[in-house]
């Protein structure tokens, strides 16, 4: 039996992508976030950020938001905001993926829609 999630509010999924692209450009993993995060202070599980990132919860905690930019070394802000990556606006040429945000990487093959 497929189990059915509410849909992640956009600002939320939006928030939940900038995670996700900055802990990628950086080259960490999902567990290793949730380490880090937990040693600053609040405690999250991997399960948590994939949960997360899958879209299985509706919206992010503000405390996961602000240790993960800790974590991760950027501004809250650039975490909440809704404009696109300064430095390739959130399209990097075809076929490089930009360091800042992590736009253009490819797709796992299993995770192609």
């Amino acid at each position: 039996m497929t189990r059915e999630y509410p849909q992640q509010l956009p600002d939320s999924a939006a928030v939940v992508a900038r995670i996700r692209n900055y802990r990628k450009a950086q080259g960490i993993s999902a567990q290793a976030l949730a380490d880090a995060i937990t040693a600053d202070g609040y405690r999250c599980l991997r399960s948590t950020l994939a949960n997360h990132e899958g879209g299985r919860h509706q919206t992010i905690p503000v405390d996961l938001v602000c240790a993960a930019a800790r974590v991760l070394g950027v501004p809250v802000a650039v975490l909440l905001s809704d404009t696109a990556c300064s430095v390739c606006d959130d399209e990097p040429p075809r076929g490089f993926t930009c360091n800042a945000c992590g736009a253009g990487k490819p797709v796992p093959e299993e995770r192609q829609p």
